[in-house]
């Protein structure tokens, strides 16, 4: 289940769960014990360090990452939308040739660069949401981000493009039984395991905490290298049972969270999908074993140790690099005319996107490859589901297991059935 971390100021940054001391007296002795093992180099055929701009930690500065589009670029942004309207598209049919921005374009390109051969991060800050219609935000997230990523993933087995984080306040179903990210719990550092470019529209943010942090793998494992190199080892081994699909007989892969590959250190890790699932009553997916309990504990703390916390605005769209970056997000409370809510987008860039270790494949061919082509519909939904279904297995920090049965209102109750789909912007999902 996802990691739950009290609530906390927005001052403070995501930290892990405090440990009992007899939880400490145990692990401590582990550790001893393993760092007598002999593991005092990187894992075989991996770099003893990791060099440049992705290696960046705590201290850079927000301002860094954050592009500016000002005055002329938004107008350029709105004339876009207009062109959409008078075509009149669906979201499927949003590219830079149907949307030009002849200005901004470089600022872009320059952005997508950024994501994956820089710092792995790129802001654009300029927009105003309370300027336009829920659906002309949706339009201009998918115009401007068209530039950054070509191919847009699945979400769901149910064929969502879109989805919101974000807790809605007519939503009856108790949190325990929704997913993590439909509710104002923190979440515990990790990436949309099959995404490549994870895009988030700022819609509105939360009366208090709620901020999303990043941390770099890059800083990660080079600190892990000269202090816990055995956790890496840990992390590179081909034995850490994800939870991969609950319709098939074996239902989870054996793969590392961390690989080196073509040239890259590639990370697909997310908690809650390690290890057996809590609501499957056959699952024969292994238990952690001790070593990996204490290395993901370690990882956290680690990310902690060098996260950034994002001090984004509404209207801001974010893009990060989800093969580099690890991300959380704070605790947060919503007031009586608060709501944070977030709007996901899964990218590719097929010119300057990233090799994908074949060890990481199953989760990125469910929302990109083979598997994801075989979803005829693709949705877009402009807003969150008005009543919330309780899904039938919860686990995940963000991205739902590939063949979960989780959004039923996805087709039942939003689109209403004998809907015939179609790449629509949907008013009600």
């Amino acid at each position: 289940m996802t990691t739950h971390i009290a609530l906390r100021t927005p001052e403070s940054p995501v930290s892990p769960q405090p440990r009992t001391h007899r939880e400490e007296h145990c692990l401590a002795a582990d550790v001893m014990s393993r760092q007598e093992d002999g593991n005092s180099q990187p894992p075989r055929n991996y770099p003893t360090h990791i060099d440049g701009p992705t290696k960046w930690s705590g201290q850079d500065s927000n301002e860094d990452f954050v592009v500016n589009i000002h005055n002329s670029g938004v107008a350029e942004a709105e004339k876009g939308l207009e062109l959409f309207h008078e075509h009149e598209l669906d979201g499927d049919e949003i590219t830079p040739q149907c949307f030009p921005l002849p200005s901004l374009r470089n600022k872009l390109e320059e952005c997508a660069l950024e994501v994956h051969r820089g710092r792995g991060l790129c802001i654009i800050r300029g927009l105003k949401p309370e300027k336009y219609s829920i659906e002309d935000n949706i339009v201009l997230f998918l115009g401007i981000s068209s530039y950054i990523g070509d191919k847009r993933g699945i979400q769901n087995s149910k064929g969502d493009v879109l989805s919101h984080v974000t807790e809605s306040k007519s939503w009856t179903v108790p949190k325990e039984k929704r997913h993590g990210i439909h509710t104002n719990y923190s979440l515990p550092f990790h990436t949309d395991m099959g995404c490549e470019i994870l895009s988030i529209q700022v819609r509105d943010q939360a009366n208090e905490g709620g901020c999303t942090c990043v941390a770099s793998i890059a800083a990660i494992y080079n600190d892990l290298v000269l202090t816990k190199p055995w956790v890496l080892h840990a992390l590179a081994k081909h034995d850490w049972p994800i939870q991969a699909s609950f319709r098939r007989e074996t239902p989870f892969v054996l793969c590392p969270l961390i690989e080196y590959h073509a040239g890259n250190l590639c990370v697909s890790m997310d908690p809650a999908r390690i290890g057996p699932h809590p609501s499957y009553r056959n699952d024969s997916t292994p238990e952690l074993t001790p070593e990996q309990r204490e290395a993901l504990v370690v990882l956290q703390e680690t990310a902690c140790k060098h996260q950034i916390r994002l001090a984004t605005e509404p209207g801001d769209l974010l893009f990060i690099n989800n093969l580099a970056l690890l991300h959380g997000r704070e605790a947060y409370l919503d007031s009586n005319t608060s709501s944070r809510h977030l709007v996901r987008l899964w990218l590719r860039n097929t010119q300057l996107g990233w090799a994908i270790p074949p060890s990481m494949n199953m989760p990125w061919d469910a929302a990109f490859g083979e598997r994801a082509s075989k979803v005829i519909n693709r949705y877009y939904p402009i807003m969150p589901m008005p009543n919330y279904i309780e899904c039938k297995y919860s686990s995940g920090t963000a991205a739902f297991v590939a063949d979960d049965n989780f959004d039923e209102w996805s087709s039942s109750v939003s689109r209403g059935e004998g809907d015939d789909g179609g790449p629509q912007l949907e008013e009600n999902a």
